[in-house]
């Protein structure tokens, strides 16, 4: 059985990253391990979200080109 990577679902990763910037300004006196913690998580979302948008990027210069030719 190979392990297969999950799909990126755009929003929920979206929206996860957007709690975590919340936390960051909301608190006044951070934890620094959960901080740590959630910065990481943090840049795991976002080189996510940059993969998926380069992805749709790509597809859609592929469907431009389909149709200008």
């Amino acid at each position: 059985m190979s392990a297969k990577k999950q799909e990126v679902n755009f929003t929920e990763a979206f929206s996860e990253l957007e709690e975590i910037t919340k936390w960051f300004d909301s608190e006044d006196q951070l934890d620094l391990d959960a901080g740590l913690k959630k910065f990481e998580r943090g840049l795991e979302l976002a080189s996510e979200l940059k993969k998926k948008l380069a992805q749709v990027e790509n597809k859609v210069e592929e469907i431009k080109e389909k149709f200008s030719q």
